[in-house]
């Protein structure tokens, strides 16, 4: 008897997902909760079990396509004596009553650009992808809107090289094709710029070191991070344009009154960022907790949607590998991204004299449409301020 397996209601809103990777193949005998499928959505990676013993009879999907909720999955040959049929499919989050499944899309395509063609009242059907396999990329539909579709398309479009021996050819998929599509969504729309100085945070080190080695004994690593969060929420509750997003559909720009501060972290996958929800009311400790948590989630693999998303701005570091600056793309739809990056010895002068200093460079890029070059200036004085001066974080802040 076959038992027929649809996408489960992952929550959150969400109604597609992509095939990630499949951990069986057609043939293959599988029990109760042994990992099916992984499905990425634009919130987050999920693993789901199986909900029944048999063997495996069709994979409706192959790898990056992308599945409706409620759709039919796969098929599994149930093992004699399991003939649950009318059992509900288990849910991350609810258990919804079996629906009629929804037709199998035809183009390829990721959740977020079939919501941008829906806007945009385009038939993802007519449109030719540029994207791997004929994947309809955001590009592909914002030149359609824009009057530049198939008969306005650029003729002079590079040809892709010819194959060698040896390539290697890795699909773009997953975690990995979402952040190539989200960073050139934010070059495309945002007028970046950046500006960068420098932070004599020889104080900050001083402090950090005294608490880290006093949190240690109680298993609390404190890291620079929970500092630059606080010194941030302290600069955006002065210069609030910064703390924003901008709705471009509606023109209108959201001063947020919430601190959820994002903490890009690279994985294996990608780049995810996992947020400190309601940062200006955490303590030094208690940010280093949830940045701990978060970081360690991310690597591996195991980020909930409810940390990710949201966020209200953003902070990236490299750690010791993040290099003299860089220029940061903005996390869209925020106006305004900080990149932090190596501390160092530098020499520097101090009443005539030139001495050694532990010094940190600093990177913020914003949303030119929003922000001008002396809010910028003057927020990044602020952080400055507050990092040079660590007792001032105390002082000021929960």
């Amino acid at each position: 008897m076959a038992f027929e397996f649809i996408l489960p209601d992952i929550g959150e809103g969400v109604v597609e997902a992509e095939i990630g990777k499949w951990f069986v193949k057609e043939g293959d005998l599988v029990h109760e909760d042994q990992p099916l499928v992984e499905v990425m959505t634009d919130k987050a990676t999920v693993t789901i079990p199986s909900p029944r013993r048999g063997r495996v009879k069709k994979l409706h999907y192959a790898e990056g396509e992308v599945a409706r909720v409620k759709a039919p999955l796969l098929e599994i040959e149930l093992s004699e004596g399991d003939d649950r049929r009318a059992a509900a499919p288990p849910s991350l989050e609810s258990s919804p009553p079996p629906a009629e499944p929804a037709p199998r899309p035809r183009t390829l395509a990721t959740p977020a650009v079939r919501a941008m063609a829906r806007t945009l009242g385009v038939e993802l059907g007519a449109v030719r992808g540029s994207g791997p396999g004929g994947r309809v990329m955001k590009g592909d539909l914002s030149s359609l809107h824009d009057g530049q579709g198939e008969e306005g398309a650029d003729p002079a479009r590079p040809a892709q090289p010819l194959p060698a021996e040896g390539d290697e050819v890795v699909p773009l998929r997953g975690l990995r094709r979402l952040v190539a599509e989200r960073m050139a969504r934010s070059k495309r729309t945002a007028a970046h710029f950046t500006f960068v100085e420098q932070v004599d945070v020889t104080e900050l080190v001083k402090v950090k070191e005294r608490i880290a080695a006093a949190a240690l004994p109680g298993g609390v690593k404190v890291t620079f991070m929970p500092f630059i969060v606080k010194a941030t929420v302290a600069a955006l509750k002065r210069h609030p344009w910064l703390n924003a997003t901008l709705d471009e559909a509606r023109g209108e720009v959201r001063l947020r009154r919430e601190y959820h501060i994002g903490m890009a972290s690279a994985t294996d996958q990608g780049l995810l960022v996992p947020v400190l929800r309601h940062a200006d009311r955490l303590s030094i400790l208690d940010l280093a907790r949830e940045v701990g948590r978060l970081k360690a989630d991310s690597k591996a693999g195991r980020a909930r949607p409810k940390d990710l998303g949201g966020s209200t701005f953003t902070v990236t570091s490299l750690g010791r590998e993040g290099g003299l600056f860089a220029t940061p793309i903005i996390n869209h739809p925020e106006v305004a991204i900080l990149g932090v990056h190596r501390i160092r010895p530098t020499p520097v002068v101090r009443e005539g004299q030139i001495v050694a200093r532990d010094v940190l460079h600093i990177s913020l890029s914003l949303d030119h449409r929003v922000l001008d070059g002396q809010a910028g200036a003057a927020f990044a004085y602020t952080l400055i301020a507050y990092l040079e001066d660590p007792n001032r974080i105390f002082m000021e802040l929960a």
